[in-house]
């Protein structure tokens, strides 16, 4: 469960509603506990107790349980240190002061560096949170003549951030590196040119080793404030930049200006840099709630009012699959509110995508096999000529614009569903081939395998992913990698001779070592087909494949593994004119008869990833969308693509798993009102129906769009389905919209 940007484990929150509900716990206790248990500490590797306090409220209010009651207790008032600490008079030049250092302030004087700056700062003293640096501005032949202090960033502050030029994830990741000059004091008496810029430069000197030392994180940068009637002309002098003449502080009201210093040289690469998404970091979701709310339900993005959207539009797209945008967000509040997100350009498709790609790595937690699925899909919007962002797609024809997907879908041993690993829309169109896209969905399985480590991931693409680059990565990663070889490739075979062989032709001159019969699909398009079943003859060898001319390096080594259609020469029936010939290359797997057969098993299964861009095309119509930008319709892309995977897999699950029971998969309230609705139209004759399962869900779903089962067709297609849905959502969103007002009293 999330509360903020603290995720908490499914075992933490479990404790917590059962300790609320017997009651024997104290809330202090309550708050130590929990930070025990999610290893919560501070910048100081002490229990985070104040903020662990905080969140008790939130926490038992998604759960739904009772806080135990408040203990009595004094508060303790912090008092304002005492405004006593007297002046300096002093007017000389920096020379006359002799040698002018900085040094810290020692936890017995805290209380009279704290009573020097209220007594004598224009803001007065006032605690922090977070790390504080103090230091005493000390002349070798006059003393103390003032101090200033130093203390962590603020989360937000508009100038600075614009300055920096980072982004959400990387302030979230560095914001510690980041330090703000609290107050600044020379004593008011003390008139001495030029020594404001020479304690500006000394501070800037040393602040970050003595940050460093203390707390453990290096600072790059630091800010600070100069207010009305001030220039900041001593800032100026000692290097510091001014990035915004006025800032209007929130709540304040006072108009300030902001200055940054650099300390130390890349500092905005360095606070700039965005860290690498980690699989599996939250750990299992304590979810009670639907299928949504596990899909949307944890972001780590930091604005908690763009995450709730985020769950909210998640929520709507799912209960109304396949709707314009205006159906899925029929109110005008609801309707602005998903519009202006999709066109924040801060929020991107990971971050819609992020709690999805969670949830597909506690399901593959549970598989001992995975299969790691990657191709691309071309979607065309060329009728939207006011979209910008949108490049010419190759082969489409004249003024034919759209995107390129890269998806990668996660399926176990036989098949199933279990998620997307990966998605990503290149808006920038590259000339030719481009291995880029395909050896980063390689490295996007690998971090699923990371996340999965019990588990093995097999990484399958087609033939549009025989890039060198790909299969040079695989090998120098590790990674398990199946690929079906390119004859555009012209891959060569290194002999013992030296002298190199076509792949095709070495593999032709291989032994038998078995067979395998498949049943090929019907497909339709240009290189249509009819189904049919397909005898193959298997061939395995390991090969040495010479690497291209411009790529140069040692030959690499693969398991090649030919499955070829093996005819019978039988005149009376029609044969088709091509002959199914795969040659699969792997970084895994055995050269004998079992081995050729399980890639062969794990090669047919690649095309489970070709239905779910069948169901994304045609269910969610993701090409009739209509947005001014480019971006905008990838974060569309992204709602579409996790709403085509719970059809898609609802589809399935009535084929390879009908007798399990649907209230297993799907909310209670779709099954009452399925069922009053089969009722209604005449599917049952009964009220009291036997137990719904899947195939029976997914059949009377149909059912609402006009589709009877029959002995050819006992299942409907993605299409029929995509189309019940539609109706059975918008009569689960009437039936509880009408529980909700009758539970309100207003009937």
């Amino acid at each position: 469960m999330q509360i903020g940007l603290r995720q908490f484990s499914a075992d933490t929150v479990q404790w917590f509603k059962s300790a609320c509900k017997q009651g024997t716990h104290a809330r202090a206790e309550l708050t130590r506990n929990l930070c025990r248990r999610e290893a919560w500490l501070d910048y100081r590797g002490q229990p985070s107790l104040a903020a662990a306090r905080k969140v008790l409220p939130r926490l038992a209010a998604e759960l739904d349980v009772a806080l135990p009651p408040p203990r009595a207790y004094t508060r303790t008032v912090r008092r304002r240190p005492a405004a006593d600490y007297p002046d300096k008079t002093l007017s000389c030049t920096l020379a006359e002061l002799g040698e002018v250092q900085l040094v810290a302030v020692e936890t017995a004087d805290r209380h009279c560096f704290a009573a020097m700056i209220e007594s004598h700062h224009p803001a007065g003293w006032r605690p922090a949170p977070g790390g504080l640096l103090r230091y005493w501005i000390v002349s070798s032949r006059h003393g103390r003549l003032g101090g200033l202090s130093f203390g962590a960033a603020g989360w937000q502050l508009r100038p600075r951030d614009a300055a920096i030029g980072w982004r959400c994830d990387a302030r979230r990741a560095h914001i510690d590196k980041v330090l703000i000059n609290r107050r600044f004091l020379i004593l008011p008496s003390v008139r001495v040119g030029k020594l404001a810029s020479q304690v500006l430069r000394l501070a800037c000197e040393r602040v970050a080793g003595d940050w460093a030392l203390r707390y453990g994180v290096r600072p790059l940068l630091v800010y600070s404030f100069t207010g009305p009637g001030y220039t900041g002309l001593s800032y100026r002098a000692a290097g510091w930049r001014c990035c915004a003449e006025r800032s209007s502080g929130r709540r304040s009201g006072v108009r300030r200006a902001v200055w940054l210093k650099p300390l130390a040289a890349g500092w905005r690469a360095g606070l700039c840099a965005e860290p690498a998404p980690v699989l599996g970091c939250y750990g299992p979701l304590y979810c009670e709630g639907a299928w949504a709310e596990r899909e949307y339900g944890r972001s780590s993005y930091p604005d908690g009012r763009v995450r709730r959207r985020l769950a909210a539009m998640g929520k709507a797209w799912l209960e109304r699959p396949g709707e314009p945008l205006p159906v899925i967000f029929p109110g005008q509040a609801a309707q602005k509110a998903a519009y202006r997100l999709l066109s924040n350009a801060r929020v991107r498709m990971a971050h819609i995508l992020e709690p999805h790609y969670e949830a597909t790595v506690e399901r593959c937690r549970r598989e001992p096999l995975i299969l790691a699925l990657q191709d691309t899909t071309t979607l065309n919007y060329g009728g939207l000529s006011s979209t910008t962002g949108l490049d010419a797609l190759g082969g489409g024809g004249k003024g034919t614009r759209g995107l390129l997907a890269h998806c990668g879908v996660a399926v176990n041993g036989v098949g199933r569903p279990l998620g997307l690993y990966t998605l990503d829309a290149d808006f920038r169109r590259a000339e030719g081939k481009d291995s880029g896209r395909w050896v980063a969905g390689l490295r996007r399985g690998q971090a699923l395998s990371a996340a999965c480590p019990e588990s093995r991931v097999v990484n399958i693409c087609d033939r549009e992913g025989d890039f060198w680059e790909l299969l040079e990565a695989a090998r120098q990663s590790g990674a398990e990698l199946l690929v079906r070889a390119s004859r555009s490739a012209r891959r060569r075979v290194l002999l013992s001779e030296g002298k190199s062989e076509c792949l095709w032709s070495y593999m032709g001159r291989q032994p038998v070592l078995g067979h395998r019969r498949i049943r090929l699909a019907a497909s339709g398009g240009v290189r249509r087909r009819k189904a049919r079943k397909v005898r193959l003859a298997l061939r395995a060898a390991y090969v040495d494949l010479k690497p291209p001319v411009k790529v140069g390096g040692p030959p690499l080594r693969m398991l090649a593994v030919s499955a070829r259609e093996v005819r019978r020469p039988t005149a009376a029936v029609r044969r088709p004119k091509t002959v199914l010939s795969w040659l699969l290359l792997t970084t895994g797997g055995s050269a004998d008869a079992a081995g050729a057969e399980e890639v062969v098993r794990f090669y047919e299964l690649r095309w489970r990833i070709e239905r779910f861009f069948h169901a994304l095309k045609t269910g969610t119509r993701i090409e009739d969308r209509k947005l001014d930008r480019a971006d905008d319709l990838g974060k569309c892309l992204a709602f579409d693509a996790i709403t085509a995977f719970r059809v898609w897999d609802l589809a399935l699950l009535a084929r390879e798993k009908p007798a399990d029971p649907a209230g297993k998969y799907v909310p209670a309230d779709e099954i009452k009102v399925l069922q009053a609705l089969a009722w209604k139209h005449g599917f049952c004759k009964s009220r009291d129906p036997p137990e719904m399962t899947m195939e029976r869900y997914v059949v009377l779903t149909a059912g609402q769009a006009g589709f009877h089962p029959s002995k050819r067709q006992p299942l409907p297609g993605t299409q029929k389905l995509w189309e019940g849905l539609q109706i059975l959502s918008a009569a689960v969103f009437g039936y509880q919209a009408m529980r909700v007002w009758e539970a309100q009293g207003t009937v």
